[in-house]
């Protein structure tokens, strides 16, 4: 009979190695602003029945009712390796590439089961993240300079298995988000840059259904983060007006549904499929306010510039005070406008047990493309329709611990042109590619 005191010790020794994920998904940034590789294994399949495959303890993550497929106390700790290749090409024959260094995505999980009915999880993630940068000088920086997002999600939740054909699940997260945002000015030149920091929260829910042994469906939610960041904002090396001061940042995460289902066809065989719904419509713009514009101090060349500026616009030259006024809150309120819309990802993956010890899997999605209006695509986030094509395997060495390894390809398959302008803008380039490589390892043990 297990004591409550070796409970303790188990729980205690779990939480511990789940935490410490905390101080590396402090660092964690990625290119592109959803995150999928919160699982190794699933990732090996495409994420294909995610949240309801019970091979690993992400399903807290993707959909907390499948913990109730986790017998006792697991933990798993994993790590996804990321490198981009982000080939632009000017019509006039410039090129540059927004590729930064390779970036880590780590995740850790905790799962207990307190009866044949409740179970209690803790997942440490990363769901958000972006690291790309360009030449502070190419063509088009007015369309982005640099970009990052770190993210780190704290997710307790809490699974009830209803009965045998019936789970249900759910969980809020406390999520951190830490931005840097650079981008040249179309006026004047120079560059806008922006950093800052927020705390909020978030929720997510989700059901299983088990209609026979070898069966299994589910779905689940994940609210979106209104994120409205605290921090620092600059203006540098503009010919009119610099300055900085404390400012905020303000975006909307979009809110995500996973549909996923999973089935044995036979003993040794897995086949899953998985369609993601994220509602980018909520992504409308990224704005930037600076708390107080006269922090914003015009330089010595200001007046010839304004007076330029205000004939430009159908004003006498005398005015150049009130075009400085009007230039100087333009400075002081940044906004990159996305008006995305609605994408969805669509995968399908397979498991197959080579002895019972070694599994290997394959998968293949398809992501459609968010951007709505291609000449409101950014430099900064550079996105268009996607395939993933992934392979992996999982060891067990003994029955309490399972090793997990996978790698990915994205490939941007969608339009991929870039304009001068969000509006009424001209074709300056394309992207000749739009490509991620993705490499994972896991470790989970059983207690």
């Amino acid at each position: 009979m297990t004591t409550k005191n070796s409970i303790f010790g188990k729980l205690t020794v779990a939480t511990a190695l789940c935490s410490s994920a905390i101080m590396c998904a402090s660092t964690a940034s990625a290119a592109g602003f959803q995150l999928t590789e919160q699982s190794v294994a699933g990732m090996g399949r495409a994420h294909a029945g995610a949240g309801i495959v019970g091979d690993d303890v992400s399903a807290i993550h993707f959909n907390p009712a499948g913990m109730t497929l986790l017998h006792g106390l697991q933990t798993t700790v994993a790590g996804t390796y990321v490198s981009l290749d982000i080939d632009y090409k000017g019509l006039k024959g410039e090129t540059e590439n927004g590729r930064d260094k390779p970036a880590s995505i780590p995740a850790a999980f905790l799962s207990y089961q307190v009866n044949d009915s409740l179970w209690l999880g803790l997942a440490i993630t990363s769901p958000y993240g972006m690291r790309i940068r360009y030449g502070s000088d190419w063509a088009v920086k007015e369309r982005g300079i640099s970009g990052s997002v770190t993210t780190v999600d704290i997710n307790p939740n809490i699974a009830w298995k209803v009965n045998d054909y019936i789970s249900l699940g759910g969980g809020i997260s406390a999520l951190w988000t830490h931005s840097k945002i650079k981008s040249g000015l179309p006026v004047g030149g120079g560059q806008f840059e922006y950093k800052g920091s927020d705390w909020m929260f978030t929720y997510n829910l989700g059901l299983m259904v088990t209609p026979t042994e070898d069966l299994r469906f589910g779905v689940s939610y994940r609210s979106s983060a209104h994120v409205t960041a605290r921090g620092d904002y600059y203006i540098r090396g503009n010919d009119i007006m610099n300055g900085e001061g404390d400012g905020k940042g303000r975006l909307q995460t979009p809110e995500t549904v996973y549909i996923s289902a999973t089935w044995k066809p036979i003993q040794r065989l897995r086949l899953s499929g998985l369609a993601r719904w994220a509602n980018w419509k909520k992504f409308e713009d990224m704005r930037f306010s600076m708390d107080n514009k006269d922090n914003l101090t015009q330089t010595s060349k200001a007046p010839l510039y304004l007076a330029g500026i205000a004939k430009q616009w159908g004003y006498p030259a005398s005015a150049g005070g009130l075009v400085g006024g009007i230039l100087q809150n333009r400075l002081a309120n940044v906004s990159i406008q996305n008006d995305w819309k609605a994408a969805w990802l669509f995968s399908l993956g397979a498991d197959l047990d080579i002895t019972d010890q070694w599994t290997i899997r394959g998968g293949i999605a398809l992501e459609t493309d968010p951007i709505k209006k291609q000449e409101l695509r950014t430099a900064l986030i550079p996105d268009t329709k996607r395939l993933w094509l992934t392979c992996g395997f999982s060891w067990k060495p003994t029955p309490k611990w399972q090793i997990d390894m996978a790698y990915g390809h994205i490939r941007g398959i969608g339009h991929r042109d870039l304009y001068d302008a969000a509006e009424g803008g001209t074709k300056v380039g394309k992207f000749e590619k739009m490509n991620a490589w993705m490499a994972g390892a896991a470790v989970t043990y059983r207690f």
